[in-house]
């Protein structure tokens, strides 16, 4: 049901009454709250559709009962009490940069949309940045340049902060300081109860270490108080190669991988692409020093390559080539897994991509789709910076027990919801092939990316049985009554 943007909540209050409709109850309650006037927007209001246009992926785009658009830590607490009071059904978004349907939008709920909790402050003397939830990277990264440092945030400009952070993040500092949750010193969290809480190694330290990987199970992160690191330029870029020098660009990337120094400022991608131009193949070589062609990539500038974008800069002017054009309104889908570091391991990706996509093709030929298969790794020292900065729940020591391993990401974009209907069944059966294939050569590993994950992989299930315990002894204790599992529906949960 559709409300006119001249709907107001007294009609709503009425009808709610009169019927106990809990949509109506639940929107009623927030738009009567004196703490959030003007800041729950209904459905056919010019600002509700504004925020639907933000969403990344038109999949996770829902139309929900209403939109709560908090401005402060006190909206956020006046929020939560209503909603757990009325027993409404929410969704979290902060960036909006996940894929699946329900990954940050409910369509029978509310959305608390974080898009107007976006400012960054930096503190000089103590070298910490303080994020609030619903700010992009690029605009931290533009924030912190005249000051000389830089965030340990994400790769494109677009993503959100808060779901990034919270779900471990994947940084080009990952090798030299680990993931973007590894360098948390304080995270303001408010609870379920509306009460606020800071938590780190001081105060609250078992929900400082679980909330690093545990996304929206504990409660709404408000702000995230990070370090630093110093310098603010980044070499990167992609360089493309002829397809006929696949197995030398892996190598490479192979050798690279295994030679990784430990805090290293190098990181190497490999990415596979396939859209209406046909199949390609790149290396994404960043330093996060600012420093050209270092040794460390030897392998692959002995390459002959067909295009290269390779600079230094501001990581702020850098990165929006890896951004690219953000494919705002079209239908997006990621799945991830993991396999060890081998050349096998690789080339059975790379097979069952052609395999697959030129399938995809086939069944919907006027379809305007592309693949990414970006191949990545995690190391170590990624490993080793996570656990020298007090240990996250993603329980990856195991997986690097004998060494790096490959990490995978499948990203599905296609034009159209009929034209995914036809194309993402095969997008999954090439998934499942992967998987397949991978165990029975026996380079399966069984950890999965929260941030990568499609919404049946059950990332949690793999962080291992102590990391799942604190989780859950986090959430009974901060979060009694289970509503971060009971009525939030986005995301994945515990």
């Amino acid at each position: 049901m559709k409300f006119s943007a001249a709907a107001s909540f007294a009609t709503l209050a009425a009808t709610a009454i009169a019927g106990q409709d809990p949509h109506r109850v639940c929107c009623e309650a927030l738009g009567a709250e004196k703490q959030l006037r003007g800041k729950v927007l209904l459905p056919g209001s010019v600002g509700y559709d504004a925020q639907l246009n933000t969403y990344y992926s038109a999949n996770a785009a829902l139309h929900a009962w209403c939109m709560v658009m908090p401005e402060s830590t006190k909206d956020v607490q006046a929020t939560v009490k209503i909603l757990t009071k009325n027993q409404c059904p929410f969704g979290i978004k902060a960036g909006g940069h996940s894929a699946f349907k329900g990954s940050s939008g409910i369509a029978k709920g509310v959305t608390v949309d974080f898009g107007h909790l976006n400012s960054t402050s930096y503190n000089p003397d103590t070298g910490i940045v303080s994020i609030q939830p619903g700010a992009r990277w690029g605009s931290v990264y533009e924030f912190l340049n005249p000051y000389g440092v830089a965030a340990v945030g994400a790769r494109t400009s677009v993503v959100g902060v808060g779901g990034f952070t919270t779900g471990g993040g994947y940084t080009f500092h990952s090798n030299s300081h680990g993931f973007s949750c590894d360098v948390v010193t304080n995270w303001e969290i408010v609870l379920a109860d509306g009460s606020v809480v800071n938590a780190n190694s001081n105060n609250n330290a078992d929900l400082w270490k679980a909330q690093k990987g545990a996304s929206g199970n504990l409660g709404f992160v408000t702000r995230i108080d990070q370090e630093t690191v110093k310098g603010t330029l980044l070499w990167g870029g992609f360089t493309s190669y002829e397809l006929s020098e696949r197995d030398n660009v892996f190598v490479a990337y192979l050798d690279f991988v295994e030679k990784t120094e430990e805090n290293s400022p190098d990181q190497a991608i490999v990415a596979l692409y396939y859209d209406f131009t046909g199949f390609s193949i790149r290396s994404i070589l960043t330093n996060n020093m600012g420093v050209a062609n270092a040794p460390a990539f030897d392998g692959f500038l002995a390459l002959s390559n067909t295009s290269s974008t390779v600079t230094s800069g501001p990581i702020s002017e850098i990165i929006p080539q890896f951004t690219g054009p953000t494919p705002l309104g079209l239908y997006a889908n990621w799945f991830t897994g993991m396999a060890t570091n081998t050349l096998e391991a690789l080339t059975i990706i790379d097979d069952l991509h052609h395999k697959y996509a030129t399938m995809m093709q086939a069944a919907a030929p006027n379809s305007n789709f592309s693949t990414l298969v970006e191949l990545q790794p995690v190391t170590n020292s990624m490993v080793d910076n996570s656990v020298k900065r007090g240990g996250n729940i993603l329980g990856l020591e195991r997986v690097v027990k004998d060494g790096p391993v490959l990490m995978w990401l499948v990203s599905l974009t296609v034009d159209t919801e009929e034209n995914q209907k036809v194309i993402l069944p095969i997008a999954r059966e090439f998934v499942d092939a992967i998987n397949k294939a991978e165990k029975k050569a026996g380079h399966w590993i069984d950890w999965v990316y929260l941030n990568y994950a499609w919404k049946d992989e059950k990332p949690f299930s793999h962080y291992g049985k102590d990391n799942i315990k604190l989780l859950h002894t986090v959430s009974k204790k901060y979060d009694h009554n289970g509503v971060f599992q009971k009525l939030r529906q986005t995301g994945f949960k515990l």
